[in-house]
């Protein structure tokens, strides 16, 4: 019988469940006496299972090439609609090794269980990249769809939202505020999404092999080029009202804000709304927190950032608060009142892309201004 690489996977994986059996259940007593032996067993397993990846991922180059050379000679000169939507072996290589790259790093996501169901969704793209064989058109355009989303769609719970993760990184001198693994596995997702749609077209193009592998590799670099350079070159723009501030993080802002922003004072205007313009006869931005209903009890900040810098409110004389109380011993504290309704104004030279309100605990209200 020939070995395949799948008996070798198979095979590791049953030997390392079987050695973990033995180390973890008392009543062997070799599992003890031969502790050793069982862990020499286990890296045995995985570099067994290793090997068996990795011919796997290669597999299709080698595989049947004398059947292959035969099968071209015999096609006529109008190739069969299978055979154009068939991957070519660096096609299937690629995917393969992409696949297990994806899953690999799709791990880190797992910290966040909220991402579970992301981490579901990578899984099955990465299953479908590795036993593929022939292009599908209406499952690349369902996985096109949900690539879509997590590119544009920001939510951030669920790790979606890789184009605003890019703009934040641009906007904040080429910096991350978390690690950059955890967008890798959604690079290599979206990429080979849009890739696959565009090798559904080529492969009705009727190009030879060596053509097809070229224009395979060439469509991915260029795909997986504009996915990184579209957010880091797209203009930064103001946007007319803030985004919904984020309520799970707690404090009392967000909630006060949440509930105020769905209340209507009239059949236009909203009881509690932060807005932002740009004054040209001042050659100002401004930002404008409204809160009109009195507030149920008071809200204290122990700072309010802007972009990251701190408003001192004993010295800035470009903060405007009806109501507020400053922090007698701390010139970045600021209290919004009990019982009185809150106008809160900030005018600034240049555009401020996001207003942090940090309460005790640093409970924080993000307030985001860019697009």
């Amino acid at each position: 019988m020939k070995i395949r690489s799948w008996h070798l996977i198979v095979g590791s994986i049953v030997l390392l469940v079987l050695d973990f059996l033995i180390l973890a259940n008392d009543n062997f007593s070799f599992g003890k006496e031969y502790g050793k032996a069982t862990i020499i067993i286990a890296l045995a397993s995985a570099l067994i299972f290793a090997a068996g990846i990795v011919w796997a991922i290669f597999e299709p180059i080698f595989k049947n090439k004398g059947a292959a050379v035969a099968a071209i000679a015999s096609q006529p000169i109008e190739q069969s609609r299978k055979s154009r939507l068939s991957l070519t072996a660096p096609e299937m290589v690629s995917n393969r090794l992409f696949a297990v790259l994806l899953i690999l790093s799709s791990i880190p996501l797992l910290l966040n269980i909220i991402s579970l169901p992301t981490v579901i969704i990578l899984i099955i793209f990465a299953l479908f990249l590795w036993f593929g064989k022939t292009y599908h058109p209406v499952v690349n355009f369902f996985f096109l769809i949900i690539a879509l989303g997590i590119y544009f769609v920001p939510i951030p719970p669920i790790s979606w939202g890789f184009f605003r993760a890019l703009k934040e990184f641009r906007i904040n001198g080429l910096k991350f505020s978390f690690p950059m693994i955890f967008l890798l596995p959604l690079f290599i997702f979206i990429s080979f999404s849009v890739r696959n749609v565009v090798g559904n077209i080529l492969a009705y193009l009727k190009l030879d092999m060596d053509r097809r592998n070229i224009f395979y590799f060439i469509s991915l670099f260029i795909v997986s080029a504009a996915i990184l350079a579209y957010p880091l070159f797209d203009s930064i723009k103001l946007r007319d009202r803030t985004e919904n501030v984020n309520i799970a993080v707690g404090g009392e802002l967000p909630l006060v804000y949440t509930r105020q922003s769905l209340t209507f004072i009239d059949r236009y205007n909203m009881a509690g709304d932060f807005t932002s313009k740009f004054d040209p006869s001042t050659k100002k931005y401004i930002y404008h927190l409204l809160l009109s209903e009195p507030l149920a009890k008071s809200i204290q900040f122990t700072e309010v950032e802007t972009d990251g810098e701190k408003i001192n409110f004993a010295t800035d004389s470009r903060i405007y608060c009806q109501n507020c109380k400053k922090d007698e011993l701390d010139p970045y504290g600021l209290v919004f009142p009990a019982g009185k309704s809150i106008d809160f104004i900030i005018e600034r030279d240049q555009i401020i892309k996001v207003i942090k309100f940090i309460e005790p605990e640093n409970k924080e209200a993000e307030f985001v201004f860019w697009k």
